[in-house]
């Protein structure tokens, strides 16, 4: 008996995407270097200054919190507003929600001077601090996270008692991570109000919390409809078509009410002007707005693009870009130096970085591969010896 379950194991190992394999290397690659960081210190390993205490690291932790934004986007579509017909698109994006704040939560591990005190926030409030909100937010919610994930684990093990358990209070935790992620999608935001000598005026705006917030909704569904494309490719599951459509409807009104509010903002301040005076910044903040809001804008709102796949993945993917080329904008690209003294990343930064971004994937993987994390997804056409096409895709039910 023990040597068929020792067989069945190494079966299923083997069965896992070669991919698999060149992401825990790059894992280990990357975790090495961590390990470097925290025994040489911050200033041996990396370019971090008192003059920009913040690199890299916080640009890709406010990307990743706004694509992970997906996970209380969907929750709240399902729970709250009852569409419940987007629930087959619930475990999948709640897995990369919880690996992608714990990812945040890893990150700012490491950029901690004193990794060692990661824990003060808890024991020594400063309540007058923006980032205590923040730290407190993403560790509650990630825990959330944990809850509503944790159907997947249990029902792996037929644990039918703790599935009845969970069912009964999810409503309730699932508003309270809602309101939780609200709070600190916004309160990232309000960090760059605190900075106004730094922040490029382009940039810089009371409203910045709200702008934060609307872009981490749109940014979470472009999230679920690429990684509805992306799956069909790893794992030979995806969403149907009718869903993806009805995310799309929700985008040129979430990316119009931000290019509203944006553009207002500029014309109630009276910065317009700069949008075509600021040289290099000018050319970052348009290319932002074309690409991330104006294009995918205009092609969420044809139908033919809604319900196409591949036309759906492409709109998205312009958001995806805009977002991330927003976060870097804000948090570093923009930043005014002082004192003459520029940043730019050191290699084991960017080693770690890497690492950390390929655990998220390896996890991701090895958790869809063995527990039923797309148990309510479509699968995809295949004959035996033969890709697929994201074509092959079989439309008419949902279910394994």
């Amino acid at each position: 008996m023990t040597i068929q379950i020792k067989i069945k194991e190494i079966k299923d190992l083997r069965s896992l995407p070669k991919f698999t394999y060149i992401l825990a290397i790059l894992t280990a690659l990357g975790m090495s270097t961590g390990l470097y960081r925290l025994y040489a210190g911050l200033g041996a390993t990396t370019n971090l200054s008192t003059v920009f205490p913040w690199g890299v690291w916080i640009s890709f932790d406010l990307t990743m919190v706004a694509f992970s934004g997906a996970a209380f986007t969907l929750a709240a579509l399902v729970y709250i507003f009852h569409q419940h017909d987007l629930h087959a698109a619930m475990r999948p994006t709640v897995l990369f929600g919880l690996l992608g704040y714990s990812s945040v939560l890893v990150i700012l591990f490491f950029d901690l001077g004193r990794f060692d005190r990661f824990w003060h926030f808890l024991v020594y409030p400063n309540l007058t601090s923006a980032l205590f909100e923040v730290s407190w937010c993403i560790a509650i919610y990630t825990t959330i996270l944990i809850f509503e994930f944790s159907p997947v684990i249990f029902e792996r093990f037929n644990n039918q008692k703790a599935l009845s358990i969970i069912a009964k209070i999810t409503i309730p935790f699932v508003i309270a991570g809602i309101t939780l992620s609200s709070m600190h999608q916004s309160s990232l935001g309000a960090l760059f109000v605190i900075m106004k000598p730094r922040v490029h005026p382009l940039w810089y705006s009371i409203l910045t919390p709200e702008f934060f917030l609307t872009s981490s909704l749109f940014a979470g569904i472009s999230t679920i409809i690429i990684g509805s494309y992306l799956s069909i490719w790893m794992y030979g599951k995806t969403l149907p078509q009718k869903v993806i459509e009805k995310l799309g409807i929700l985008m040129p009104w979430l990316l119009g009410f931000y290019f509203i509010i944006k553009i207002g903002e500029l014309i109630f301040t009276h910065e317009l002007n700069l949008l075509f005076t600021s040289g290099i910044f000018s050319v970052l903040y348009l290319t932002e707005m074309v690409i991330g809001v104006i294009i995918p804008l205009i092609l969420f709102s044809m139908k033919k693009v809604r319900t196409n796949r591949q036309s759906s993945v492409i709109a998205a993917t312009f958001v995806a870009i805009g977002v991330i080329l927003n976060r870097f904008d804000i948090s570093w690209f923009t930043l005014k130096p002082l004192n003459g003294v520029t940043y730019f990343p050191s290699w084991i930064e960017v080693s770690l970085l890497i690492g950390v971004f390929s655990g998220v994937l390896l996890v991701y993987t090895l958790l869809a591969h063995f527990f039923p994390v797309f148990s309510e997804t479509m699968g995809v056409e295949k004959k035996p010896e033969e890709k697929f096409s994201p074509s092959q895709v079989m439309e008419p039910s949902i279910g394994d």
